[in-house]
This record gives C-alpha cells, structure tokens and sequence, in this order.
C-alpha cells in the first residue's frame, strides 16, 4: 500500500510520518496518580498494557524536559504519543515494555528516521547497548 501523502510504502492510508497523530489523552476515566494502577493493571494488562503505558508517557513527560533526546529540538507543552520511542522493540523485549529507560524522546521526524534504521542515531545506539546489557538473556 503507499501512503496517500507522499506515495511512499506504508502498512496502511498514511506512513509512520503521515499519519494522523492524537495527543495523550489525560483522563478517560482513569486516575493519573500511579497508586491505583495495580487495580488498573489486572483489569487492562490484557489490552497489550496501553493503560500502563500512557501513565508511563505522563510520568516520563512530567520528569523530563520537552525537547528531543537526539537533536534538543522543543517538542511543545503536548505530550504526543509519536515522542516516545520504545529503544528495545516491545515485541521483541516485553519485559521492558514499561521500563523508563527504554523510552527516549524524539521528533517526529526523529521518530520516523528511528523506525526506517534503527541505528541512525548515536544516543540512541548508546542506550540501546545499555539496556541490551540490562536485559541480557542466556
């Protein structure tokens, strides 16, 4: 399929740079604090853990400054799902799916450069030999 913007190929309508972004949602009925999520995590871990993973998003953005990790680049006062990269893959490591120190903040385009070749960053490169050490496998 190619994407409906640039024609480039895409799984689906729009490629990862073009298609439609929504921001974090900061509510949908759930709690924000991070004290209710045991009860929240047996009811929705089912759901490939998206609950934890946005309280996760939230946390991240509220310790960290907004700019990328890479360029510094300002990314705005709304955090955006598309800033948060996944270093270790989630498919690949699910164990670090919620861990902290395998998310870094990146641009758009940042984020879309990440996806087409994994190694194209330096700090990104850096964080992932880290973690690979981290979560070491025998």
């Amino acid at each position: 399929m190619k994407c409906k913007t640039c024609g480039k190929n895409s799984d689906s309508e729009y490629c990862f740079q073009h298609k439609v972004r929504k921001p974090l949602s900061a509510g949908k009925g759930f709690s924000t604090k991070m004290s209710g999520i045991s009860s929240i995590k047996s009811k929705y871990v089912h759901n490939d853990g998206h609950i934890l993973q946005r309280e996760m998003f939230l946390n991240i953005w509220k310790k960290r400054k907004h700019n990328s990790e890479v360029s510094g680049v300002y990314l705005g006062s709304e955090p955006m799902s598309t800033y948060f990269h996944h270093i270790l893959p989630k498919n690949k490591y699910p164990e670090a799916c919620l861990d902290e120190e395998n998310i870094i903040l990146l641009s758009l385009l940042e984020h879309s450069n990440v996806e087409n070749d994994m190694y194209k960053y330096e700090e990104v490169n850096k964080r992932r030999k880290q973690l690979n050490l981290k979560y070491e496998r025998t």
